[in-house]
């Protein structure tokens, strides 16, 4: 059985034009006076399963906050069909709701039943929740002497106490410091493999890539598109560089014939590389407008959808670029294989200034595959290749 299923779910929101009109729909209960409307969410079909993490993407306004209301209950729908079975435990602003004054523990007990802990549940759960927010040292502390991460800490700790059968986490995951993110991610991580629904909404596409099993995007209201994170955020990327159709390359009407090779040190185009060998990114295009002041950058992604490495001439301190109409022009990227063996795809992108965001003439995710092999290269761990030097030195025993 789903946990959480929206069957064509819409929502409307509705304003007035004035002030008397606010007035007016209130003396007529709401039949007059309402003259504006926003749909907020259009139309959306969308079904999640028990164990998934799934990743709710979109630009601001997209309708994310507006569906994560929806399904938690703090408003109702217009239209459609929403069914969630089981409980619900939403992780947003952690610290809401903790009073200064009081102490850490003290905090714990009475936020612990907005959550819905029974008080036995409480006092059995306190001493694990200080534990795992590494605060045991300040449970007696007034919570105006903790700091905002301390804070944040806890308040994941409560939340999270209980496993609930649906977790919604939105933008509450940079809590702490690095190995504290860890131990979170780790948690969260443990509910899903028990069987808890997961609703992730972040900006950071990082994130999205590596933990969920699925995304989402939204856009204007409605779902763009259901599918793998990698193939959910090359959309997105789109959707940031003007297009709003699904498709694998946007272009428009300034580039076209472009060609996109990786050579060897050969100068051979190839799609197998070796780790600590030199490529040469070759594209080619023809502009049929002129383009004034433009960047060309490419960025590469391992097959997971995790960002290995990305630049452009403007960062290059190549800033400006000119490429007039008609001419068919030849850039080049030189840089080392210096990341582990695998998969790979590279992207391309022509616009105005430092990011695509100012301007796109050109847009293509996944426009080029190429696979990495370690040859001669030692085994190592990780997505990339440092040149390390090993030294180890004896001396003999001073007497």
């Amino acid at each position: 059985m789903a946990s959480v299923v929206l069957e064509n779910l819409s929502k409307d929101y509705h304003g007035f034009s004035k002030p008397w009109k606010r007035i007016l729909a209130g003396l007529s209960f709401g039949y007059f006076g309402i003259d504006s409307k926003f749909t907020a969410l259009q139309s959306i079909d969308l079904k999640v399963g028990p164990g998934e993490i799934l990743g709710i993407i979109g630009r601001n306004g997209a309708g994310k906050s507006t569906l994560l209301k929806l399904i938690t209950g703090v408003i109702s729908k217009d239209k459609g069909n929403l069914v969630v079975n089981g409980s619900v435990r939403a992780l947003l602003e952690l610290s809401v709701g903790f009073n200064p004054e009081l102490s850490g523990e003290e905090n714990v007990y009475f936020n612990g039943l907005v959550w819905g802990y029974k008080p036995s549940e409480i006092k059995e759960l306190t001493d694990s929740i200080f534990e795992f927010a590494e605060l045991n040292e300040f449970r007696n502390s007034p919570l105006k002497n903790y700091s905002s991460g301390m804070a944040m800490r806890l308040g994941f700790s409560l939340a999270t106490a209980k496993r609930p059968d649906i977790l919604i986490v939105d933008e509450a995951l940079a809590v702490g410091d690095a190995s504290f993110q860890q131990k979170c991610l780790k948690r969260i991580d443990e509910f899903s493999k028990s069987g808890s629904c997961i609703l992730v909404v972040s900006h950071d596409l990082g994130l999205i890539s590596y933990f969920c099993t699925r995304a989402v995007l939204l856009n204007k209201g409605s779902l763009l598109l259901d599918g793998s994170p990698k193939a959910v955020i090359e959309e997105y990327m789109h959707v940031l560089a003007g297009a709003t159709e699904p498709s694998s390359v946007q272009a428009s009407e300034s580039i076209r014939d472009i060609h996109i090779a990786l050579n060897d040190p050969k100068g051979q185009e190839t799609r197998h590389h070796f780790l600590g060998e030199k490529a040469t990114l070759r594209i080619e295009f023809q502009t049929t407008k002129p383009i004034i002041d433009g960047t060309i950058g490419f960025h590469i992604d391992n097959e997971k959808g995790i960002r290995i490495f990305g630049t452009n001439s403007h960062h290059l301190g190549y800033q400006n670029l000119n490429f007039p109409m008609g001419e068919r022009s030849i850039v080049e990227f030189q840089f080392p294989i210096q990341f582990s063996e695998g998969k790979y795809s590279l992207g391309v992108s022509i616009h105005k200034g430092e990011s695509h965001i100012e301007g796109s003439y050109f847009w293509g995710e996944s426009v080029f595959d190429f696979e990495v092999e370690r040859g001669k290269i030692g085994k190592f761990v990780g997505i990339c290749h440092l040149p390390t030097e090993f030294a180890v030195q004896t001396r003999p025993k001073s007497n």
